[in-house]
């Protein structure tokens, strides 16, 4: 019998390694499954997850980041680079298209030098929302999390919001996702990038994670339990392709105007299998459109099991596993990699009543 879920704060071969190399370009580190410091639970509530309610659009005015000309042994070396999105390509070579998936807006370049420690660049990349930037950490939750601000988030935080590992911190601070690198790594070097981080962070905005992220089931059943040290929030077909690869093509007509959640549900020996069962949803501008969606999934991705269109909700088993789907109002759920019908099933029915809970909540 399905038990209530608790709420989450929500392989293909080598033609992936290329996308997956221009992850961890912008994240500094390769792939990561286990996520240093964060604690992941299978039960209850991840952290503090907040009731869904109506987002404004509106951004108000942001805090400006205040770097020091100078922090302990470093210098800033010249005036600050502002690099706009026709010039991305030509500052960085293959993680380009990256950002802009995730609506870049531009990106500023400071840089420390050191005649004894080593070099120190900073990134601050300004991105159309908090979501945005928090969907440009997510792609690898690698790292120590450190905690730049004793009030950003506190007490409510079901991810971390600044990741550090050899001698790079990652941080996501409302609209802004920044990178700070060392070329060296000491005591001396950490000390400097953590104060830089804060001196980042300070005064600023900490918006809670996309809603997408924070309200999708953890503990489905024994045995199945949400992965959310795996987690991605995404808007782009390149990024999800990069984690789940689905096809060449842009099934899904993902977009900057849609959100999506990508979670792996680990399944336990215990419980008869073994693996995991992947979860996709994504949130369009309207119910239409995602059946819409729906109807060219089916029609492409289920094209050989001889799935006819028109139905908002079913399962069907291919090569990989079974999959399920689901429209909930403007939300596909789609369920891959099942071991039979009834986990599928299952988890696709704990995922729709969250994202139905969600749906009447931001009414």
């Amino acid at each position: 019998m399905l038990t209530k879920p608790g709420k989450l704060p929500c392989s293909r071969a080598a033609s992936l390694l290329h996308m997956r190399l221009v992850l961890a370009l912008i994240a500094g580190s390769a792939p990561a499954s286990v996520l240093g410091g964060f604690a992941v639970t299978t039960e209850g509530t991840m952290g503090q997850p907040q009731r869904p309610t109506a987002v404004s659009t509106a951004r108000p005015t942001e805090v400006q980041p205040k770097l020091p000309q100078t922090i302990a042994g470093w210098k800033r070396a010249g005036p600050t680079r502002r690099i706009e999105t026709a010039a991305i390509f030509e500052y960085m070579d293959g993680a380009g298209e990256l950002y802009l998936s995730y609506r870049f807006d531009h990106l500023e370049v400071i840089e420390y030098r050191s005649d004894t420690e080593g070099d120190i660049l900073v990134e601050l990349y300004w991105m159309g929302s908090s979501d945005d930037a928090f969907g440009l950490l997510s792609g690898d939750w690698g790292g120590e999390a450190v905690q730049l601000s004793p009030t950003a988030g506190a007490g409510r935080d079901p991810f971390p919001r600044a990741l550090y590992g050899s001698g790079l911190l990652r941080v996501w601070s409302d609209d802004l996702y920044a990178r700070i690198l060392a070329t060296r790594e000491s005591t001396a070097t950490r000390g400097a990038v953590l104060a830089l981080g804060r001196a980042i962070t300070e005064g600023r905005r900490s918006p809670r994670p996309p809603l997408l992220a924070t309200v999708l089931p953890v503990n489905v059943k024994p045995g199945l339990g949400a992965r959310a040290d795996r987690l991605c929030f995404l808007r782009s077909h390149l990024v999800l392709n990069s984690v789940y690869f689905l096809s060449q093509r842009d099934m899904l007509d993902l977009g900057p105007s849609v959100e999506a959640v990508f979670v792996p549900y680990e399944l336990s020996p215990g419980g008869g299998h073994k693996g995991t069962v992947k979860v996709l949803v994504v949130r369009y501008g309207a119910s239409a459109i995602a059946r819409q969606a729906l109807a060219g999934f089916r029609a492409t991705y289920l094209a050989h099991t001889g799935s006819e269109g028109g139905t908002e909700s079913g399962a069907e088993r291919i090569e990989d596993g079974w999959v399920a789907y689901r429209v909930v109002g403007r939300s596909l759920a789609l369920v891959f990699e099942g071991p039979d019908r009834d986990v599928a099933v299952a988890l696709l029915e704990a995922v729709a009543s969250c994202l139905t809970d969600a749906e009447v909540s931001n009414e």
